[in-house]
């Protein structure tokens, strides 16, 4: 192939490959790497038709060979970088962003992914100071300021990613990301942000999971029927949109709407080709809201309507576990027990646990905690060791002195100020679907990403009692699955309040998305202890669940008070004992300690 030949045909394939043409593209880079097999240019647009067909670690391949022929351009080692981003591989990425930075420092949006890719990618939330220097250096650089603005609403710093949102729109005023990014972080901070979404859907119309949103602001300002309506027309252009078929249970289910939650789960399982997951998530959802028996008929009907399959089986599975007869369902178990698939060895777990068969479980759960599921599997281990291996539960557990209790009333201006501030957003008129509370209700979204100066202080105040706590442990023990655990709060991975009234508890739970949870007492009922236990509305931690069967005490009974905080490794079971009238409002919240 003559040069003038080779020069058409990779202009041509650039062309094609920036059209989407990539048959076309394909053709033409094949005839160029037969002919050409070490040229550059052949192997970087190989590598980018590569990228554009889903194959990152051959791209990534492809621009190995192109860099040994050119390795002091800082581009192509930006763009490898990118790609091994892109397969999975972020270490490397950022060695490869170092590269090219070193080769050539003005590369901005070489910058700007090294950073994103160490704070998403590599969990090092630090390195969004990379990126707010950055911005702050190059003002005119939106790109920039619209990565920093995902970034500080991910790491619920709300201010912060409205002022970069509001720097993109300054200069860019129609820009759908950043208006996005904006109402997200005005529902965040717990302002009126329906007028917002509004804006955003405006420029992005398409964006379904920003129209689900708006929906959601739209009912947390009173507007429930605009924000059903919207749900409806979503559904109606998308019916098997599994995330607008969930807001739309909750929000009915939560604002006692006239409508019934599971309509739209209704309405997409009786259409032709509905999805496995629509049918596993009305099973799980109807099981929340009526029980066990309506959730095995829905598993009957996804039976009839998909056949034998690997999903119904695990539909199956889960509803076998909460079951009134669960102990005559060990076949739904044992037919996905050879999946070796982590959700139904946790299902499986699940169901030893109520059939009290401890050996079998700590056998399955040491293999989990091996395989890293120490967040889900711990639980059912310390059951488990509880019923089989005492001095094991002992060693776990540390007999409650992994519980601790601080006061942190008096780290706060005015307690009675916060409580209203709280009782001013419960604007639901139930629980949650899927929460452990009875009789009260739930805040929506990171109670600590909303800007109120009553929960900035809380937080504050929180962060300081939750260091002392975590110094105050017993001292550091390698092969304990807890005590092992760094020291220091990396994140709060969730925080909220929540208002029980009249009879009000929380059934025996655990929570998986954090390492240290807690409740904080900020209002209670002058009734508490007044029943002959003298133990209503009291924490118990480490007491099983009801529906296990057994009459094992708590490993801590925590009195409550107002301004007291208490707090407890997340995987521990942990409930609330009824009381007889009044209202318990708490905070509570997940840290993350790696």
């Amino acid at each position: 192939m003559d040069t003038a030949t080779a020069q058409r045909a990779l202009q041509g394939a650039q062309a094609a490959l920036q059209q989407g043409r990539t048959a076309e593209a394909r053709g033409l880079l094949a005839a160029l790497r037969k002919a050409l097999p070490r040229e550059k240019a052949v192997l970087y647009l190989s590598a980018r038709l590569a990228r554009a067909e889903g194959d990152p670690r051959a791209a990534a391949k492809l621009l190995e060979k192109a860099l040994r022929t050119s390795p002091r351009e800082a581009s192509l080692w930006a763009e490898y970088a990118s790609t091994l981003d892109d397969a999975g591989r972020p270490e490397e990425a950022v060695k490869a962003y170092d590269r090219a930075l070193q080769l050539e420092p003005r590369l901005v949006d070489a910058a700007i992914d090294r950073a994103v890719v160490q704070v998403r990618k590599l969990d090092r939330p630090a390195m969004i100071e990379d990126l707010r220097r950055i911005a702050r250096e190059n003002p005119a650089h939106l790109r920039g300021w619209r990565n920093l603005a995902m970034l500080e609403r991910e790491a619920f710093a709300t201010e912060r990613a409205i002022d970069a949102a509001e720097h993109v729109l300054t200069a860019a005023p129609g820009d759908p990301a950043a208006l996005a990014v904006r109402a997200f972080a005005q529902f965040d901070s717990g302002e009126a942000s329906a007028d917002y979404f509004a804006r955003a859907c405006a420029a992005d119309p398409g964006n379904a999971d920003l129209a689900i949103k708006y929906a959601a602001a739209l009912h947390g300002e009173g507007r429930c029927d605009d924000g059903d309506g919207l749900l409806g027309r979503i559904l109606a252009a998308q019916p098997f949109h599994l995330e607008a078929l969930r807001t739309r249970a909750q929000l009915r289910w939560e604002g006692a709407l006239g409508g019934d939650p599971m309509e739209g789960f209704e309405q997409a399982v009786a259409r032709t080709g509905c999805p496995p997951e629509i049918w596993q998530e009305y099973a799980r959802l109807m099981e929340r809201q009526s029980g066990p028996r309506a959730a095995l008929e829905v598993v009957e009907r996804a039976r009839a309507s998909l056949g034998q399959t690997r999903d119904v089986a695990l539909m199956a599975a889960q509803a076998a576990c909460e079951a009134d007869d669960f102990a005559e369902r060990e076949d739904a178990l044992a037919a996905v027990a050879s999946s070796k698939d982590p959700y139904a060895d946790m299902l499986r777990a699940r169901w030893l646990a109520r059939m009290h068969r401890w050996d079998e479980l700590s056998k399955l759960g040491q293999r989990l905690l091996r395989a890293g599921l120490q967040r889900d599997i711990l639980p059912y281990l310390s059951l488990a060791w509880r019923g089989s291996d005492p001095e094991r539960w002992h060693w776990l557990e540390r007999d409650g002195d992994l519980v601790g209790t601080l006061d942190v009333g008096s780290r706060l201006e005015d307690i009675d100020t916060l409580a209203d501030y709280l009782r001013s957003i419960h604007r639901s008129q139930r629980q949650p679907l899927e929460q452990s509370l009875r009789g009260g209700t739930q805040t929506d979204g990171m109670l600590f990403a909303r800007t109120a100066p009553e929960i900035v202080e809380l937080k504050s105040a929180i962060e300081d009692a939750v260091r002392e706590y975590l110094a105050g442990l017993p001292p550091p023990d390698p092969k304990h699955p807890w005590l092992s655990l760094p020291r220091e709060i990396k994140r709060f991975s969730g925080a909220w309040s929540v208002r029980l009234q009249d009879a009000g508890f929380h059934v025996a739970h655990i929570h998986n998305l954090g390492d240290v949870s807690s409740a904080c007492y900020l209002a209670l009922p002058d009734t508490l202890g007044a029943d002959e236990s003298g133990d209503d509305g009291w924490l118990a931690v480490g007491e099983p669940p009801r529906e296990f069967g057994l009459d094992w005490a708590p490993v801590r009974l925590i009195e409550p008070e107002v301004g007291k905080l208490a707090l407890f490794p997340s995987w521990a079971w942990h409930g609330t004992r009824p009381f007889s009238a009044g209202e318990r409002l708490t905070v509570a919240f997940d840290v993350a300690l790696r």
